[in-house]
Order: structure tokens, then C-alpha cells, then sequence
């Protein structure tokens, strides 16, 4: 068989296996909308997958190969070393002692396990569509894996996220290197590894921390993509930029920094760019309309439930920026700009607004938050200088997307959970910052020892990130918000009492028994709200012979705590505290059984 022959034949291949996952594709999104809520997914996802595959080999080809630049980092035995050792420690600084630090468990993360628990019973069982607060449910097909592996604890509800984490750092090493060289790759995963802000969401179960993952693998994909012409690489980006619809409304900036970078260097190279690169990325396209078209069909039907976390948090489209200029009186670009301030400024002046985090001080230090100031600044004129640096503007466009759509755009801001995404290209720009005045000093004296002052430089970052989460935040139990906090300490009591005591929540109307932290935490439960105030005397028949009675009271109605007394002499209280300031959150009183 000649080489003509042989090309014809994988050429139908190809052509052939597309044809396949175009079919596959367009029978899903036929019979998608036919499904109901209580039919089995599991035919549907394996063809969604199948059509995945399907198009992957229908575009795999050696490519040109046209540009290649091997990194070469593998072969380098001291680089794979460095490597090895700095995804060793993030997977230490994110999965050590995980159930417990933070220690509470908030309210989101129980929430997101309790959608997790409903797929593993069979409650949810699509995962093209959203669950609670508009999240698609694939998220919570994720976490549900350790959820079955391992029960339903704090542990494995926390444990796939850090693993996301870990796959971070590792992804932000392969970029970097694509982008500027394996020194500052080495450099720039290690302050991500080390980082409080990147460690402190990897141990949340929450699905926040992907957005990393997603932004971070796509522009590898891609850039790859661009050097090599392959065709797997063009479609690995489309893919993940699809994939990212399905997790957190934050990873939905990945095909937005993807546009932006094409969209540049179509402006820098036009038109040898779109002339070599159009083949590519219609590939990409073609991917992420494989991998994205099920959820993207249900926006179109569903625009509400899908952009929910948009309408709702979005300044334009819940309408706050029209009402706070009615409600304060100052003009829209006014307001737009302390918005701008707030959403940028959040590592240098401002700190978090929410308790997702609730860091009392700005995301980085003085002294690192002004080197980061000084390597975003010097990225982005030489990214957009007439002659500027190409390899920058990923990050340039990745840290001022996300500070702009995630912080400027959104209510409160900083908003942590929404700028999660910057937490890699701000360390990237303090790696930036650091190598350029490295090569300054360098200049000036040839025995300056830019390898130690280096090293030393991300010690010194390690040591202070390191203190802040560990040693500073942890003790504090800041995460979570009050009731989250009493409700975490709270539950290892309760669930020693519900097979013999009936609860009672006295907290309406400022919190509820269904706040997410008590269910996950406090299963299969007999508990009731007492939405009002307690009677006076509190019913003798609460308590019989078989079961005994738990009154939990929240603060705002603890002066009922007397009424509970005087029907129920005998039992015992708990005083459930704050680890800040120590301040009562919760009265525990315990009456036991009448026997």
C-alpha cells in the first residue's frame, strides 16, 4: 500500500469518525428535552462521552509539528526533581488534617453535598442541567465519587477539590513554561503551591478552586496548540472551555480569556495568524460545541436557572447599579469606579467582604502585594506596547478578566469565591516581578546570586503565606459565618442525641434547622423549627418516656431558654461559643427521656 493509498484510507477515517460524533451529538441534543427528571442519564452521558472520544480521533494528526519548542523540563533530572517536590508539598498544604481546616463547615460547602448525596440516591440524576443556586449538576456528579468511596463526611466532601487544587499548581507549571520558560514555571507553581488564598480554597468543598484548572488548562491547550499545530491540542482547548460551563460561573471565563487571546494576536499577526491557525481553531470550536452543546442548549431553554449566579450577583443585571444611584445619590461613573477600585485593589487595599474567606487584611502582604503591583503593571505595557511581549498577555488578559467580571461587575466586591481565578496570574506576575529584578541586579553586579536570591524569595513567601492561613486565620474559625461555626461544633453532640431526643431550633426567623450545615452534618434527624416564640410553660408531653427533648437557641431568642427551664428542670446546657471573640452563638439545653 503507497503513501497516497494509506492517506486516503485515514483520511475516511477521520472523516468518518466526525460523521460519527456530529450523529452522536445532534441524537442528544434531540432527545435531551424529551427526558424527564426521573429517567436514566446513564445511556445519554455515555454517548455524550462517546461523541467526545469520536471527535477526538477524527481530528487526531501529527500536524505540522511547525514551531515546536520541547521544554525538555522531563529530561532535566534537578527540574523533574523540583517539580516533584513542589506538587508533593501542595498536596500536603491542601489535604492535611482537610476535615478539620478549616474546621467549620459552611453553609455552601454542605449545600453542595447535600445536591452530591441526592445524585448518589438517585434523586438527581441528570447532569446537563442545575441544582441549587443555578451550579450545574455535573459539578456535584464530581464530588459525589469520594462521597461514595469514603461516606459522607467533612473529609470526603473536601477531598476532589484539593485534588483540583494539586492539578493546578501542576497545570500552572506547564503553562508558564510554554509561556516564558521553565525557571519562571518553576517559580510561579511553587508561589501558587504555597499561596494561602489558592490553599485555603482547595480545602473547601466547594467547586470554586476549578476555575484554576479550567482557565489554566485551556490557555496550555492552546498555546501549545500554537506552537505544535496540533490538532489534539486545539481540540484539548475547545474541550475544556466547554467542560468549564459545567463548574462554577467563574470557570466560564476560560472561553472569554481564550477569545481575548485570539482576538489578540489576531490584531499583533494579522492575517499570517488567521492564515495559519484558522484549521486549529476550528477544531477548537468544534470541540467545545461537542463537549458544551447539552448544557448550552438547556441556557437556551433555561436562561434563568443557568445565569442565575449572573442576574443575581451582577451589578447591571440585578439592577443595583441603578438603585444605588438613586439610594446614594452618586452617578454611574462614580460608582463604576469605586467598583473598580474595590475589585482590583482586593491583594493590595481591600479585604474579603464575604464569609467564604473573610480575611481581615488584603490578599497578600505589603511586601509581596507591591512586587505583584510592580510585575502586573510591567506585563501588561509590554503585552499591549506596539513591539510587545505575545507570551504575557494570557496572564495580562486572565488576571484583568477575571478582576473586571468577577470584582468590578459583581456586588461587594472583593468578593474571594469570584477572584479565586486570579490567584495564579497574580503569582505569576509576583514571579514576573521577581526574575526582572533578579536580571536587573544582574546587570549591575555579574556575582549577584540570582539562583539564592530566588530560592530565598520564595521561602520568604512561603513563611509569611504559610503563617497567615496556619498560624493567624485557622485558629480564628472566621470562615463560614456564625451560625455555620455553631452548627460544626454543634453536630457531633447532636448526633450522639437524635436516636433518643427530638430537637427543637429556636431561630426563626434568623436561622433554620434546614441551614445546609445541620442536615449533612446531622443526618436522618427528627427536627423541627419552632418558628414561634415558645409557649409558656413549654408542653410537659415534649418529653416521654421513649425520647427526650433538644432545644438549640440561637441569640436572638435565648431569653426563651427560661420557658424550656421551667417545664424541664433536669436538664443540662452548653453554651456553644466563638473561637474569635467568644461571644455565645447558640445555648444547648438537653433534656433526657422520663425514665
Amino acid at each position: 500500500m503507497n503513501a497516497a493509498t494509506t492517506q486516503t484510507s485515514a483520511r475516511r477515517w477521520r472523516l468518518g469518525f466526525l460523521g460519527i460524533a456530529a450523529w452522536l451529538l445532534l441524537f442528544i441534543l434531540w432527545r435531551l428535552p424529551q427526558m424527564s427528571a426521573q429517567d436514566d442519564y446513564a445511556g445519554i452521558t455515555a454517548l455524550w462521552i462517546l461523541a467526545g472520544v469520536a471527535y477526538a480521533l477524527g481530528v487526531a494528526s501529527p500536524g505540522t509539528a511547525r514551531g515546536e519548542r520541547r521544554a525538555g523540563w522531563c529530561a532535566r533530572p534537578c527540574t523533574a526533581l523540583a517539580l516533584l517536590a513542589i506538587a508533593l508539598l501542595a498536596l500536603v498544604l491542601r489535604v492535611w488534617e482537610i476535615g478539620t481546616i478549616p474546621f467549620t463547615l459552611a453553609g455552601d460547602e454542605a449545600s453542595q453535598g447535600l445536591e452530591a448525596i441526592r445524585i448518589i440516591e438517585g434523586e438527581i440524576r441528570s447532569p446537563f442541567v442545575t441544582g441549587w443556586y443555578g451550579v450545574p449538576t455535573l459539578s456535584f456528579f464530581f464530588n459525589s465519587l469520594t462521597l461514595r468511596a469514603f461516606g459522607y463526611t467533612t473529609t470526603a466532601l473536601r477531598l476532589p477539590w484539593a485534588l483540583v487544587g494539586v492539578a493546578a499548581v501542576l497545570v500552572t507549571f506547564w503553562l508558564v513554561t510554554r509561556l516564558k520558560g521553565v525557571r519562571l514555571g518553576l517559580i510561579t507553581a511553587a508561589l501558587v503551591a504555597l499561596y494561602h488564598y489558592h490553599i485555603h480554597y482547595s480545602r473547601l468543598g466547594s467547586n470554586q478552586i476549578a476555575d484554576t484548572l479550567f482557565v489554566s488548562l485551556a490557555l496550555f491547550f492552546f498555546w501549545r496548540a500554537r506552537q505544535c499545530n496540533r490538532h489534539l491540542d486545539w481540540a484539548g482547548a475547545g474541550a475544556v472551555c466547554g467542560l468549564a460551563l459545567y463548574f462554577y460561573a467563574g470557570a466560564r471565563l476560560a472561553p472569554i480569556v481564550l477569545a481575548a487571546v485570539v482576538l489578540y494576536l489576531t490584531a499583533y499577526d494579522y492575517p499570517r495568524f488567521w492564515r495559519e491557525q484558522r484549521g486549529g481553531l476550528l477544531v477548537a470550536l468544534g470541540a467545545f460545541v461537542i463537549v458544551g452543546a447539552p448544557i448550552l442548549q438547556y441556557a437556551l431553554a433555561f436562561p434563568g436557572e443557568f445565569h442565575g449566579r449572573v442576574f443575581d450577583t451582577g451589578i447591571i443585571q440585578s439592577g443595583w447599579l441603578a438603585n444605588e444611584t438613586v439610594k446614594t445619590g452618586l452617578s454611574i461613573p462614580t460608582l463604576l469606579w469605586n467598583q473598580f477600585l474595590r475589585g482590583t485593589l482586593a491583594f493590595n487595599v481591600y479585604p474579603d467582604t464575604r464569609v467564604w474567606y473573610g480575611l481581615r487584611t488584603p490578599l497578600l502582604d505589603p511586601f509581596f502585594g507591591a512586587l505583584f503591583l510592580l510585575g502586573l503593571g510591567y506585563g501588561t505595557v509590554r503585552a499591549l506596547a506596539p513591539r510587545g511581549d505575545r507570551r504575557l498577555f494570557p496572564m495580562v488578559a486572565w488576571w484583568w478578566g477575571g478582576a473586571l467580571l468577577g470584582g468590578m461587575l459583581t456586588e461587594s466586591p472583593p468578593s474571594s469565591q469570584r477572584l479565586i481565578t486570579l490567584s495564579v496570574p497574580t503569582c505569576f506576575f509576583i514571579a514576573l516581578a521577581l526574575t526582572r529584578l533578579g536580571a536587573l541586579c544582574r546587570r549591575v553586579t555579574r556575582r549577584f546570586p540570582t539562583r539564592l536570591y530566588l530560592v530565598g524569595a520564595v521561602i520568604l513567601f512561603g513563611a509569611i503565606s504559610l503563617n497567615t492561613y496556619f498560624v493567624d486565620y485557622t485558629p480564628r474559625r472566621i470562615y463560614g459565618g456564625w451560625l455555620a461555626e455553631a452548627a460544626t461544633m454543634l453536630a457531633p453532640r447532636l448526633n450522639e442525641l437524635k436516636a433518643t431526643h427530638r430537637i427543637y431550633f429556636v431561630g426563626a426567623p434568623t436561622a433554620y434547622w434546614g441551614f445546609a450545615t445541620f442536615p449533612f452534618l446531622v443526618p436522618a434527624a427528627d427536627a423541627r423549627d419552632l418558628l414561634e416564640p415558645l409557649p409558656q410553660p413549654v408542653p410537659s408531653d415534649w418529653v416521654t418516656r421513649e425520647r427526650g427533648a433538644t432545644f438549640i437557641f440561637v441569640a436572638a431568642r435565648m431569653s426563651e431558654l427560661k420557658f424550656a427551664q421551667a417545664t424541664f428542670p433536669r436538664g443540662e446546657l452548653q453554651e456553644i461559643r466563638a473561637a474569635e471573640d467568644n461571644r455565645v452563638l447558640a445555648l444547648l439545653y438537653v433534656v433526657p427521656p422520663n425514665r
